[in-house]
């Protein structure tokens, strides 16, 4: 009997003790994540009143969110915000963006007319520098009889510009249509886009691409809650990334990461500015870049119906291949890179396209220690721009009759 009541009596003990020390632990993480919310909140109020605290390039990082990432377009996938004067700033760029009506990069209204269509990417629509300086609107300048439009989509690749030529730039009925092909990363956003397009994903491609890619825009009966559980994450991380305080810790880890090990080489100019290069990005960007893949034939198909297309209205398609930093700077380092574009350029004569490559004239100006990229952002800066206009405008003045211009 006293046995019994021993073992009774410290089970009651127990129970009586836990209990307390439960109900202690709770509370403390319940005050936890009071504190913790508040201080997110604190923070959150703080970038939003008064931004100013920041850098100017790091505000506008954190101010990006899907909502004020230009518009969705059925056929195309995005464009920009039409009417927009957009500001785009980098580490080592800040520079204002205007858009037409249609969110192109020209003066508006158009015309009805134009002699040379600009197709392309970002680089064609001179991201990181002032209208005036992007390759086209030079273009523009050396052709000042005739109106060069720019058609350039800040992330599209080979396949939009068919769909931005069909749907805007057919109208104009141009005599040239340049086909700015830009080595870095127009076979990366060959692939991309194909997805979003099998994903059956709606929307923007742009929000899809950056911002989380849901495998499907409907519930797969075979598993239906995993599919619920994707949308449902990647809806919660687009409402995240309208939160100042979450995009500036993306940019601060971004920031960190950038310190570590990458493999990155670092190309000094005779003037002491850097060029930063990314080879194993660039190796990866251009894993494509070969006959056999299907991403290949991608790139091949919608030039060829550009050319095609052109052909049929009375115009003459021209691909300008526009070399990536690796390319131009890696050799100034003892480095070779692949040879990116040479499956390409033989496609393209095998199928009588013709093409303009800029690489060895790139090449030649790095070689005197001109610094034509941006150090740490991919794309050309005012000089690279200035250079590509130069070397179009030589290319098509030389062959003036045969364009029609």
């Amino acid at each position: 009997m006293p046995v019994e009541f021993a073992k009774s009596t410290s089970f009651m003990v127990g129970k009586t003790i836990q209990k307390p020390i439960f109900v202690r632990v709770l509370f403390a993480g319940i005050l936890f994540g009071a504190s913790m919310l508040i201080a997110l909140l604190l923070a959150e109020g703080i970038l939003r009143f008064a931004p100013d605290l920041l850098p100017v390039e790091v505000q506008h990082i954190i101010t990006r969110n899907p909502s004020n990432y230009g518009v969705a377009h059925p056929y195309i996938g995005h464009l920009q915000t039409p009417n927009n004067a957009l500001v785009i700033s980098g580490r080592d760029f800040h520079a204002v963006h205007h858009t037409d009506g249609y969110g192109f990069r020209n003066r508006w209204p158009w015309p009805e007319t134009a002699q040379i269509l600009a197709l392309g990417d970002s680089v064609v629509f001179g991201q990181g520098v002032e209208d005036e300086q992007a390759w086209p609107a030079i273009l523009g300048r050396f052709f000042s009889t005739s109106r060069v439009i720019n058609l350039g989509l800040i992330g599209a690749g080979p396949q939009q510009y068919l769909r931005v030529y069909q749907t805007f730039g057919l109208k104009l009925r141009p005599k040239v249509v340049l086909i700015g092909f830009f080595m870095g990363n127009d076979f990366w956003d060959a692939e991309m886009f194909d997805l979003w397009l099998k994903s059956g994903a709606a929307g923007s491609y742009m929000v899809w691409r950056d911002f989380g890619r849901p495998t499907s825009a409907s519930l797969d009966l075979k598993q239906p809650v995993g599919d619920l559980l994707r949308g449902l994450w990647w809806r919660i991380k687009l409402f995240l990334r309208k939160s100042y305080f979450c995009n500036l810790l993306l940019y601060v880890r971004g920031d960190f990461t950038g310190w570590l090990p990458s493999g990155k080489k670092i190309f000094k100019a005779p003037d002491g500015r850097q060029i930063e290069l990314t080879p194993s990005q660039f190796a990866n960007n251009i894993r494509n870049a070969k006959r056999g893949q299907d991403v290949f034939q991608l790139v091949l198909s919608a030039l060829e119906q550009i050319h095609s297309l052109a052909k049929a209205n009375g115009a003459t398609a021209l691909v300008i291949l526009q070399p990536s930093k690796e390319e131009v700077y890696l050799p100034l380092l003892g480095e070779k890179p692949a040879d990116a574009s040479a499956p390409l350029r033989a496609a393209l004569g095998e199928l009588g396209i013709p093409y303009l490559d800029l690489l060895e004239d790139f090449q030649r100006h790095a070689a005197k220690g001109e610094v034509l990229f941006f150090e740490t952002d991919g794309h050309p800066n005012s000089h690279g721009y200035a250079l590509i206009a130069q070397l179009v405008t030589a290319h098509l003045r030389q062959h003036a009759k045969e364009y029609g211009l």
